[in-house]
């Protein structure tokens, strides 16, 4: 098993689980079934991390920076709204499935690194009351006072809060699903 971008792609290879898919492989022709259960089964086992906020090895998350805390509406990582772990998806093909996010900022919170704005400048909007300018951002055709703001470049390191990948219980409980297939009894119809 290996993660490509921000998915988690599991196929047959060498792992506990990765084995146990090749012998399910060499008993049916077709193995889909068997990876859409799995697929079931990897969606609960991501949804929980995002509950606990934790890696795929139990592993908390790095904490938020208390600027972020600050703009933010909750504590939660990588939950404000939802939408990364709503986005979580699966596809199946042959003997291989993949599971994960097509967002582009679903790779930089699996796995960190470096994030460059550009300087920059802009048109800002205010709501000027009794001659005094509010501090708070508005929209354009709420405001009555605007002026020009430039920003310098800014660099920020995000932190790996990895959220793909499969812990040990995982890998057993894959292994189970693969078990159940291969105990299955084989029927032959009549004919």
């Amino acid at each position: 098993m290996h993660l490509a971008g921000a998915m988690l792609n599991v196929e047959v290879d060498d792992s506990r689980p990765g084995a146990a898919l090749a012998e399910l492989a060499e008993r049916l022709e077709d193995i889909r079934v068997p990876l859409l259960d799995i697929a079931e089964y990897l969606h609960q086992s991501t949804d929980d991390r995002f509950r606990k906020q934790v890696s795929p090895d139990g592993a908390p998350w790095a904490p938020l920076a208390a600027s972020t805390i600050a703009k933010k509406k909750s504590s939660q990582i990588l939950r404000q709204d939802g939408f990364l772990q709503d986005t979580i998806r699966h596809r199946v093909s042959g003997d291989e499935l993949e599971l994960g996010s097509d967002r582009p900022y679903a790779a930089i919170h699996q796995f960190g690194g470096k994030i460059e704005q550009a300087a920059r400048s802009q048109q800002v909007y205010f709501k000027q009351k009794g001659g005094e300018v509010g501090n708070r951002f508005v929209k354009k055709r709420q405001s009555n006072f605007a002026q020009w703001v430039t920003r310098g470049a800014t660099s920020t390191e995000m932190p790996a809060r990895p959220y793909l990948g499969l812990s040990s219980e995982d890998d057993n409980e894959i292994l189970a699903i693969v078990s159940d297939y291969l105990s299955e009894p084989i029927v032959v119809a009549s004919r």
